[in-house]
């Protein structure tokens, strides 16, 4: 069977976390902090896990080797989330593995769907790569603000608190616990760079710019330094990990101090194309 963990119960998940302590998007959900559910193989002890991260991730974790519990989940992701993703605007099946190997060996049982496979990129943030960088200066007809109430109250156009709310409990979640800047071209929010995920100290960056016309000026990266120098003056640790195709986020991942490592394997199908087969 599949059951949905109740929140009070997220605490429950810690002993599958095994490497993954200092997920910020795992443990960003577990933690509350963040939009999203998960799914277990029992109540009261789960030895394997759905977490679904909305608008960004699902992730197995756990005991791939549950006959049961595998042989349902695809046709829970089909009758019972795909509208609700869709309908929020996730609209993409993106699926993570842990432990990768043992899950991906299961997978062909576990969908009957073919799940396209892809790549994401990782960083590790390095300080002192970062601190020799100066790149706070944007064209004269943009500012860029820290995001708290007052810039918001500003936003007649919803921008920045429909941004938070993709993955925020709510505003004052994230006030308490995230953080954030944007960048305004006379009163239009024209980016953003927040917290997407927070789990402690540990950062997860998401960033923006919402209209063709205004990248390629730098604004993404001044965004992104402030935001960093922010996250490390209170103690946080700034994380980054994007596609494999998003040449752009990678190259501001590598200019502002972070280390590329290796790509990791990852499985993906858009919702539409994710349909039932007997």
């Amino acid at each position: 069977m599949i059951y949905e963990l109740n929140p009070k119960d997220y605490p429950k998940m810690k002993p599958l976390l095994n490497g993954l302590e200092k997920h910020p998007v795992i443990n960003g959900v577990i933690d509350r902090n963040n939009v999203g559910r998960i799914f277990v193989d029992h109540k009261n002890s789960p030895t394997a896990a759905l977490i679904w991260a909305q608008m960004e991730l699902f992730y197995l974790i756990g005991n791939s080797e549950n006959p049961v519990f595998n042989s349902q989940i695809e046709g829970f992701i089909i009758h019972s989330l795909k509208l609700e993703a869709l309908a929020i605007g996730d609209d993409c099946l993106n699926l993570e593995l842990y432990p990768f190997q043992s899950w991906e060996r299961n997978l062909n049982n576990i969908f009957k769907n073919q799940l396209m496979k892809g790549e994401r990129v990782p960083f590790k943030f390095e300080k002192k790569r970062f601190s020799s960088l100066d790149v706070k200066s944007v064209p004269d007809e943009y500012r860029i603000l820290k995001i708290d109430p007052s810039v918001i109250y500003l936003d007649n156009e919803n921008m920045i608190s429909n941004e938070i709310k993709k993955f925020w409990e709510s505003l004052d979640t994230f006030y308490n616990k995230g953080l954030g800047y944007c960048v305004l071209k006379k009163d239009e929010v024209v980016g953003t760079c927040i917290s997407a995920f927070v789990s402690n100290n540990e950062y997860e960056i998401g960033i923006n710019t919402y209209k063709p016309e205004h990248r390629g000026k730098g604004l993404a990266t001044v965004m992104a330094s402030l935001f960093i120098e922010e996250c490390l003056n209170i103690g946080g640790i700034p994380h980054w990990t994007t596609e494999h195709f998003r040449k752009d986020s990678i190259a501001i991942a590598n200019k502002l101090g972070f280390k590329q490592l290796s790509n990791y394997p990852m499985y993906f199908l858009p919702f539409e194309d994710l349909v039932y087969r007997s």
